[in-house]
């Protein structure tokens, strides 16, 4: 495994182990992850950590908690950056040719799959690498129409709550859609 990647290994909840991960075997990049369904709900974190198709972590496992609650048939994770790191600090240079791919398999899979809403939950970020993938990726979001919510107001950087924060009440009975692009 990736020496960036801690090996956090958790069980994932039952009947909800993901039927999608993209690349499958890669352990450098990691562009979707997840379960399809005819209705998923869709998160976009910071980068990937230690989940794949064998195991879960805790950040998917509370999105696939907040997929059951919310009724959606599936859940699937995609990051504004695709590079694993279970800490961002331990991400490498930006790679625009790996970034311009996650692009490209985030919006095929939000096209093919008519889905015009995603959660934006990937946090405050402090590297640069995420802010220039984030300002690519909210680009391309911007010219397909695709907009973003999230469960609680946002960070004081003015960015999407992350899953795991624990600071600040999420309330999943109600999304908040933005415009911050």
């Amino acid at each position: 495994m990736n020496d960036k990647v801690t090996k956090i290994r958790l069980a994932y909840p039952e009947n909800m182990e993901p039927n999608l991960c993209e690349p499958e075997k890669n352990e450098i990049y990691r562009y979707l992850l997840g379960r399809r369904g005819k209705k998923p709900l869709v998160a976009i974190c910071m980068n990937p950590s230690a989940a794949n198709m064998e195991y879960s972590d805790r950040t998917i496992n509370r999105i696939i908690k907040v997929s059951e609650k919310l009724g959606y048939d599936g859940w699937i994770i995609a990051n504004l950056y695709p590079e694993r790191a279970t800490r961002a600090s331990e991400l490498g240079a930006y790679n625009d040719e790996q970034q311009e791919k996650n692009i490209q398999k985030i919006m095929e899979f939000l096209k093919d799959n008519g889905i015009d809403k995603v959660w934006g939950a990937w946090g405050d970020l402090n590297y640069p690498v995420l802010t220039k993938s984030k300002e690519k990726l909210l680009s391309e979001l911007k010219k397909a129409d695709i907009k973003i919510y999230t469960f609680a107001t946002l960070t004081k950087k003015g960015e999407p709550v992350h899953p795991l924060n624990r600071v600040v009440k999420q309330d999943f009975s109600r999304k908040i859609n933005f415009d911050f692009y």
